[in-house]
């Protein structure tokens, strides 16, 4: 069980929630009111099945696993589940687990950490915009105009004067440069330069194809650039495509 970053919960709050729950006495892992060394949810099992190991006495790696194993089938079958999750997955001040040891939710800490883990990697990269004067080098403008008006990363490099590998790394550095997320597409970078005052609207081109006839019935495309008109961007097709007479 797990939850996303945005809806996890402030530590006190998913506390609070937890103990305040009505059936939150009756957890399996309550003490059992006839040993309270044991757990309410198994006889069988010590309320400290829940908690990491003892340091200075430790247990060996079947142990561990079969204490975890039967600490979460209690785990499963609480009342409390979900909102002694919502707490193991609560995260303080310094973004780190409220809790970082114990199973709680069925979860082990190393569980929880992991779940935390990923979510992290799974959120967008927001980078902060450079100042212009990182974006108005030489090579970058050279880069962004050759761009504006080529699609293909040859094209690119082309009409850049330079080589492919450099022309790519430019175009990389150049996205995130713009405050932009590493997949934006051509278009989103090219609005951005505009908006910067990087490039004029009229520097913009998409390259769509043209139907021309040819002998035998045959049709074949060729490329076609269009220039858009200031007050005008767009860099999706211009229009359908035009046939021409063989």
């Amino acid at each position: 069980m797990s939850s996303s970053i945005a809806s996890r919960l402030d530590p006190k709050a998913a506390n609070e929630a937890l103990t305040d729950h009505p059936h939150y006495k009756y957890r399996g892992c309550a003490s059992d009111p006839d040993d309270p060394r044991m757990s309410a949810g198994d006889p069988d099992l010590s309320v400290d099945a829940w908690q990491a190991p003892d340091v200075d006495g430790g247990e060996d790696q079947e142990e561990r696993a079969a204490r975890v194993e039967a600490a979460k089938a209690v785990c499963r079958r609480c009342p409390v589940l979900e909102a002694c999750a919502a707490y193991g997955a609560s995260v303080g001040a310094d973004e780190k687990l409220a809790e970082r040891h114990a199973i709680l939710g069925g979860l082990t800490a190393v569980e929880r950490t992991k779940a935390l883990v990923q979510e992290r990697q799974a959120l967008p990269v927001v980078v902060a915009p450079a100042p212009d004067q990182e974006l108005r080098t030489p090579q970058k403008l050279a880069v962004l105009r050759a761009w504006a008006a080529h699609e293909s990363p040859e094209g690119v490099a082309a009409a850049a004067g330079m080589d492919l590998r450099t022309a790519n790394w430019q175009r990389a550095r150049i996205t995130t440069q713009l405050g932009l997320s590493k997949s934006a597409s051509r278009t989103e970078v090219l609005e951005a330069a505009v908006a910067r005052g990087l490039l004029r609207p009229d520097e913009v081109a998409v390259e769509a194809p043209v139907v021309v006839s040819v002998p035998g019935g045959r049709r074949a495309a060729r490329g076609r650039r269009v220039t858009v008109a200031p007050g005008q961007l767009s860099f999706f097709d211009a229009g359908p495509a035009m046939e021409a007479a063989a």
